[in-house]
Formats: C-alpha cells, sequence, structure tokens
C-alpha cells in the first residue's frame, strides 16, 4: 500500500479531529516542521498531502509514512 492510498483509506479519520491538531500529529510523527506554508495548502486532505511530499523528500520510508498517518 502506498502512502498515497493510506492517506485515501483514512480520509474519515481527518474529518474527526480537528484540523490543527490532527496535523500537529502527523508532523510531529514525521519530524517536519508545520509551517504557515504548509498550512495555507488548503483543506486536510491538501495539507497531509504536503507533509507526505515533504516525509518523502526527507527520505521517510513508506511504513513511516503510513505509521504517522494512522
Amino acid at each position: 500500500m502506498t502512502a498515497q492510498e493510506s492517506l485515501h483509506r483514512i480520509g474519515a479519520a481527518f474529518k474527526a479531529k480537528p484540523k490543527e491538531d490532527m496535523v500537529k500529529d502527523i508532523a510531529n510523527k514525521l519530524d517536519i516542521e508545520l509551517t504557515p506554508e504548509i498550512l495555507k495548502s488548503g483543506d486536510n486532505a491538501a495539507i497531509t498531502n504536503a507533509l507526505v511530499e515533504q516525509a518523502v523528500a526527507n527520505g521517510k520510508t513508506e511504513d513511516e509514512i503510513a505509521a504517522a498517518l494512522g
């Protein structure tokens, strides 16, 4: 399962948690600074996609990303 597929799989969970808390939690797990630019990406899915892209760029494995996404 790819990180993108993991993201779609847990999409429903994003709605249950406030955006800021959720993305802070994911960013923390991926050791990514949650910048204002990332927060301006849009909705929860867009912000999470930006975090996943940054995690991949930072060399995180698919398993690490999937674990951070829940």
